[in-house]
């Protein structure tokens, strides 16, 4: 099979293979991003689970415990970091979407500094953005490498000045944030969207509604209209890295924060499995 006749980047000759990867061509490919804590993987179980779903739906083969070995020894390592997970179908000579049938995956550990501590403000400020995401149930629940909905979520929540952007999807109802899970409450309970239409099943999504009954919070999954934004009485937001964040503002209104939503905060912060 033969490959491109020649590769350049930014104008130079390259002749190794990583231009031809599939993740950096088309998105083929998944990740995980995980906290680490005095030298420990919070949430590992949570996590391994969710990339060997996200692999077998995607059929990625990988050595999966070398890929935990690599990454328990770089969070003995550094000690406090943010840990990256990659996983790609790999490179490949053909071009087009076809997956090659002997395509050997390429795995990818980024070590990033821990979250700063000033990097959530003191006042949390939300944003229901234009921006959506298109309904796939094949893809749902996924972590996958096509996160340009997210991008353009981004581009623009930076125009309007928020923490982060609420998204909805392709017939209206709302998915989650840009880079987190959402729970909206009214009604004395929170309400966090079905994920079987798209979205991404996060791993502190799953502790918080494993956790929340703990905290005397009542929680629940339905679908949920972006209408119903406008009637929520408070709204926090999820997400490996900062965990439980509690919502002070949607939309210029101001929200609402129940002393349970912090208890739970403190709860799912203290916790490494």
């Amino acid at each position: 099979m033969s490959g491109p006749l020649q590769v350049l980047v930014d104008g130079a000759p390259v002749t190794a293979d990583w231009p031809l990867d599939r993740s950096l061509q088309y998105g083929d490919g998944l990740f995980e991003t995980l906290t680490v804590r005095g030298g420990r993987l919070r949430f590992e179980a949570l996590h391994r689970a969710r990339l060997a779903g996200g692999c077998r739906r995607l059929a990625l083969s990988i050595d999966s415990n070398s890929l935990w070995q690599t990454a328990g020894e770089l969070a003995a390592a550094h000690v406090e970091c943010t840990l990256k997970v990659l996983v790609s179908r790999g490179s490949t000579l053909a071009r087009g979407y076809t997956p090659p049938p002997a395509a050997t995956p390429r795995v990818m550990h980024l070590v990033y500094p821990p979250p700063a501590a000033g990097e959530i403000p003191t006042r949390v400020h939300l944003a229901t953005l234009q921006a959506v995401v298109d309904e796939n149930p094949a893809l749902a629940g996924l972590k996958h490498c096509n996160r340009l909905e997210q991008v353009l979520g981004r581009m623009e929540l930076q125009q309007a000045s928020g923490f982060e952007g609420l998204m909805g999807s392709s017939s209206g109802t709302l998915v989650s944030g840009t880079m987190s899970n959402v729970f909206i409450g009214h009604g004395g309970e929170f309400v966090t969207p079905v994920l079987d239409q798209c979205g991404v099943a996060g791993v502190m999504r799953a502790v918080v509604l494993r956790e929340a009954a703990q905290c005397a919070v009542a929680v629940r999954e339905a679908r949920v209209s972006l209408a119903e934004l406008g009637d929520c009485t408070a709204v926090f937001i999820t997400n490996a890295r900062m965990g439980v964040v509690a919502a002070h503002e949607l939309d210029g209104r101001p929200l609402h924060v129940p002393e349970a939503v912090l208890r739970l905060a403190d709860r799912v912060r203290a916790l490494a499995d």
